[in-house]
C-alpha cells in the first residue's frame, strides 16, 4: 500500500470548475494523498453527490467563511508530510507533483512550494491582462508536451514568493506558523501576510519552474449566484500591509522587487530566488 504523504484541500464557492480539477489531479498526481473539499456553494443534491465521488472528505458549510478560514478548516484535519490548498479554477499538468518534491529537496529552507502556470498575470509586469506560455487547449490536448517545452524554456527558475492558489506547505512547520490568519477579505491579503510571516520565521515561499498547472485566475472567487461572504472581521486590503517595508524587516529588498505596487511575479532578473 502507498503511504500517503500529502492532503489537498479545495475551499470551493462554486460549483463549476472543482470536478475538472480534481479530474485532473488523480490522472497527473501519484496516488499518495487525500483530497478534502470544503464546499461552501449553494446546496445543489446533484453536485453533491457528484463531489462525494471525487473526494475522500466533504466538509459542508452553510456560510461561505472566505478562503482563509475554509482553508484552514480543511489543513487542520490533515496527518499527513505534506498539505496543498488549491483553487478550484485549475487544471493539473504532468509532472507537477514531482516538480514540486524536486523543489523541496533542492532548497531545504523552502516552507511552501507553487507551480507555474501557463497563464500568468500580466499585471505583475505592468501589463494589462495575461501573458500566455500554452494555450488552454494545447494544456488540455498536448499536456506532457506543454510540460517539457516550458520546463526546458524556463530553465530551472525558482521565484521568492508566490500568491497561493496552489501551494504545498511542509504541514508541521506551516501549522507552527499559524496557517491563514483568517482576519483577512478573501482574497485580500492572507496569502501575502504568510510569505511575510514565513520569511521572519527563517523560511521560503518559492514558486518553481520545475511544476506546471494551468490556472484561469480569478474564477474561483467569481461565485455565479451572488453567494455573500460572511465574516465576522476583516483587514484591509493587503497593499496597507505591504508598506510597512520588507527591507527593513530583512525580507526583501525594496529596490530589488515591486512588492506593494503589482502583485507577486516581475521580470524574472528581479525575482529570481536568492538561495
Amino acid at each position: 500500500m502507498t503511504d500517503i504523504i500529502n492532503t489537498f484541500v479545495f475551499p470551493i464557492i462554486r460549483r463549476d470548475y472543482v470536478i475538472p480539477a480534481l479530474d485532473t489531479l488523480r490522472r497527473w498526481t501519484p496516488k499518495n494523498f487525500k483530497v478534502v473539499v470544503v464546499n461552501q456553494a449553494r446546496y445543489d443534491p446533484d453536485f453533491e453527490k457528484t463531489l462525494w465521488g471525487s473526494a475522500d472528505l466533504v466538509i459542508r458549510t452553510k456560510l461561505n467563511y472566505g478562503f482563509a478560514q475554509a482553508a484552514n478548516m480543511g489543513m487542520r484535519l490533515a496527518t499527513t508530510e505534506y498539505v496543498t490548498v488549491c483553487n478550484d479554477d485549475v487544471l493539473f499538468l504532468p509532472y507537477w507533483w514531482e516538480g514540486v518534491i524536486e523543489t523541496f529537496e533542492r532548497f531545504p529552507k523552502a516552507l511552501g512550494v507553487v507551480p507555474m502556470s501557463p497563464k500568468e498575470p500580466g499585471w505583475g509586469y505592468g501589463e494589462k491582462g495575461y501573458r500566455i506560455h500554452a494555450t488552454l487547449e494545447e494544456c488540455r490536448e498536448r499536456p506532457e508536451a506543454v510540460v517539457k517545452r516550458l520546463t526546458e524554456e524556463w530553465n530551472g527558475a525558482v521565484i521568492d514568493g508566490f500568491p497561493c492558489w496552489c501551494a504545498t506547505f511542509k504541514r508541521e512547520p506551516w501549522l507552527e506558523l499559524g496557517m491563514f490568519d483568517e482576519r483577512f477579505i478573501p482574497g485580500g491579503g492572507e496569502d501575502y501576510d504568510c510569505l511575510a510571516r514565513a520569511y521572519q520565521a527563517g523560511y521560503r515561499m518559492l514558486a518553481s519552474s520545475y511544476a506546471w498547472v494551468w490556472h484561469h485566475w480569478g474564477q474561483s472567487k467569481d461565485e455565479p449566484d451572488g453567494f455573500k461572504t460572511a465574516l465576522r472581521q476583516a483587514r484591509p486590503h493587503w497593499n496597507k500591509l505591504s508598506t510597512k517595508g520588507f527591507g527593513a524587516e530583512g525580507l526583501w529588498d525594496p529596490d530589488l522587487c515591486q512588492w506593494g505596487r503589482n502583485c507577486t511575479r516581475t521580470d524574472l532578473v528581479v525575482w529570481r530566488a536568492p538561495l
